[in-house]
């Protein structure tokens, strides 16, 4: 929890003192407000429903939302930097129950821009305080995410994602939790 309240402070400060700042020629920063979708990874729980269905929950799949900051500097327009601290969630369709996985994703991700509009980048991610909520039909269950890979290719507001991570519970079981994604992201000012 520290390492998320210390992420969110040192981006705040950083891309508020960049963006109000009156130098053009030094480095500039601006808010990120970044919303995806993400499927894959393993199955971590199957849920079974009282009319005999069932729903598997992966561990790569969610919705995310993320703050961050957006770093570059002006005279070097090739190149990007951006790091957002999230949520990300994903629940059951059970009516009777708030089933969930949740966890906090971290990125850290250094973009090439090649051209107006178009990046693309690789970066780390980690998925801190990761915990399956079992909502009192069976007990929560908590998992260290390991650090991995995030690669992104993104043009304009639109990106694609790609997360290689493995989630470990208590006892030692390891969960892939690697995912495909798209995702909508937002800098501002503009």
């Amino acid at each position: 929890m520290r390492l998320i309240l210390l992420s969110l402070i040192l981006t705040f400060v950083l891309a508020s003192n960049n963006v109000f700042s009156q130098k053009s020629d030094s480095t500039h920063a601006r808010f990120l407000l970044d919303i995806g979708v993400h499927y894959g990874g393993d199955d971590i729980a199957t849920v079974q429903f009282t009319n005999g269905d069932e729903q598997e929950m992966l561990a790569g799949q969610g919705l995310t939302l993320a703050l961050g900051g957006e770093f570059y500097i002006p005279n070097f327009k090739y190149a990007l930097f951006r790091t957002t601290i999230g949520l990300k969630y994903s629940t059951t369709a059970a009516d009777n129950a708030n089933i969930m996985f949740l966890r906090y994703p971290l990125n850290l991700m250094a973009f090439a821009v090649p051209a107006d509009d178009i990046r693309i980048g690789i970066g780390a991610t980690s998925h801190l305080g990761a915990v399956l909520k079992g909502d009192g039909f069976f007990d929560d269950v908590k998992y260290d995410s390991s650090l991995g890979p995030r690669i992104e290719v993104g043009y304009k507001w639109i990106s694609l994602i790609y997360e290689n991570i493995t989630f470990t519970d208590d006892s030692g079981n390891k969960y892939d939790g690697s995912s495909f994604g798209i995702s909508f992201s937002y800098a501002f000012p503009q």
